[in-house]
């Protein structure tokens, strides 16, 4: 093998390993807006053994050419092309060293611009390794301005009926476009047109379109408009003028002969206001004791028949002239009025009637519902439940008597009522004898037993079962020694219902 292929194969099974192990680390994708700043990474990350670094390049992707933004060199140091001398620099200070560090050459932009949204390229140079690189996509947002006028100086509500545009809300040269909705509560429509700048940006135009009316007249418009994660809002009032809205007041039915001072009052709701009130009495004129102020027609001195009539008031502002009118009518004697004082008294009386009877109904249905209740808890089941009350002086232990303690509640219950009647203030009805039952009086036929003769002589009956012979159950009183048994006067007492089976 001659010398140069032995060169060739050291260095194929050298160097070419340690070339694998060498990258340039940056982020997919930077964002920033116009006028802030924004750092574009870029780390180179060194094979072992490591590669000597010789130059670093930041460059800018035009049209599919290469144009240096940034160059950072070991032994020339550190240069800036002229567009972006005064606004990019390398962020890590080692880089500007008289003996740098290349490894991290992250480079900042202070003021974004537009025209540095591109794709931007770190190039290492490396030896042996040769050119080592990658890209990252640096997009620049714009915020756009908005702002809201209305349409046109003056709207007039017409009688057409045409709709109209009263409002339009721009958001002017936003990247990426904006979009607009509006809130009111005026029934409208929008219409939105998008325009594309020469620079890149966008304009978004959008105008509320609807028929003007006295009733839309100081309703309120607002735009919203929303880009990216922001939202902008602004509104406008709406300013329609209309004719004027005529009511004529002041005649109350009751203008009787004689009656001194009437007047009538001419009510205009108008936008512009009224310039010029003018009164008139069809098939007629107006009387001669009439005085006119504004928009108050005053007949002076007594009533009469001459008076009536139908009375017009034409108001008139700078949109157009409307009118409103009144049949007027002279009866020969005054109405009976009421009082005020005696229309309050009413109405408190009905007032008060109706809170009496709504606490008189409620009442009632509170004792309706309390008699249901009491009546649920005196059923048979509840009254069994219920303790028996005694006398303080009562207990189980008198003075001359000795209980034993009984085998169960039923039978103390049994018992008490036998000896102490006089607790119980119901009328109590004595055992009937024979007693009353639903049960069978002999449920089991009468059977002789089979005696049996044992070793022992005693008698015991062998797989045989007789009933007992007595079909009531008789409680007895205990004996004890010393004391007499039963109690002077108190029988043995008989439990009326209850049966052996």
């Amino acid at each position: 093998m001659d010398s140069t292929g032995f060169w060739i194969f050291l260095i194929t099974t050298c160097v070419i390993p340690g070339m694998n192990g060498q990258s340039v680390q940056m982020d997919d994708g930077r964002w920033g807006y116009i006028g802030s700043k924004v750092d574009l990474r870029c780390r180179f990350i060194n094979s072992s053994p490591p590669v000597k670094i010789s130059q670093v390049t930041w460059q800018k992707l035009v049209n599919g050419t290469k144009q240096n933004v940034a160059i950072a060199n070991p032994s020339l140091g550190v240069s800036v092309a002229p567009p972006f001398r005064d606004r990019v620099t390398f962020k890590n200070g080692a880089v500007r060293r008289r003996t740098p560090s290349l490894e991290d050459t992250t480079i900042t932009f202070s003021t974004l611009r537009l025209s540095d949204e591109s794709s931007y390229i770190c190039e290492y140079t490396t030896f042996p390794a040769g050119n080592r690189e990658n890209t990252v996509n640096l997009t620049v947002y714009v915020r756009p301005t908005t702002q809201i006028s209305l349409s046109t100086p003056t709207l007039v509500a017409r009688s057409s009926n045409l709709k109209t545009p009263v409002a339009t809300c721009t958001c002017a040269n936003g990247k990426p476009a904006g979009t607009i909705r509006w809130e009111t509560r005026v029934p409208g429509e929008a219409t939105n047109r998008e325009y594309r700048n020469s620079d890149g940006t966008f304009t978004v135009q959008s105008e509320y379109v609807l028929v003007p009316s006295k009733d839309t007249h100081k309703e309120m418009l607002t735009c919203v408009t929303s880009y990216n994660d922001e939202v902008f809002t602004d509104s406008v009032t709406l300013d329609i003028q209309y004719e004027p809205d005529v009511v004529v007041d002041g005649y109350d039915g009751n203008w009787y002969l004689n009656r001194e001072n009437v007047q009538l009052s001419c009510q205009a709701d108008a936008n512009p206001t009224v310039s010029l009130y003018q009164w008139r009495l069809v098939n007629g004129s107006i009387p001669s004791n009439a005085e006119i102020r504004d928009n108050v027609l005053t007949l002076k001195g007594p009533i009469t028949y001459d008076l009536q009539g139908t009375y017009v008031c034409d108001a008139t502002n700078s949109i157009g002239t409307r009118s409103g009118s009144v049949e007027v009518s002279i009866i020969e004697k005054p109405l009976p009025q009421i009082a005020t004082g005696d229309v309050i008294s009413v109405v408190a009386l009905l007032l008060a009637a109706g809170v009496l009877m709504g606490i008189t109904i409620t009442v009632l249905v509170l004792k309706i519902r309390s008699k249901k209740g009491s009546s649920s808890n005196d059923s048979p089941s509840t009254k069994l439940s219920q303790t028996i009350r005694k006398r303080p002086a009562d207990d189980i232990q008198h003075a001359g008597r000795f209980y034993e303690e009984l085998p169960n509640t039923a039978d103390y219950v049994s018992y008490r009522l036998a000896c102490n009647k006089e607790d119980y203030p119901e009328p109590y009805s004595p055992p009937i004898n024979p007693p009353l039952s639903f049960l069978p009086q002999h449920p089991y036929p009468s059977s002789q037993p089979t005696p049996a003769t044992s070793s022992s002589g005693n008698s015991t009956p062998k797989n045989t079962f007789s009933p007992p012979s007595h079909t009531m159950a008789i409680f007895k009183y205990p004996s004890v020694p010393g004391m007499s048994s039963p109690p002077p006067g108190v029988a043995a007492y008989t439990f009326p219902k209850e049966q052996y089976v």
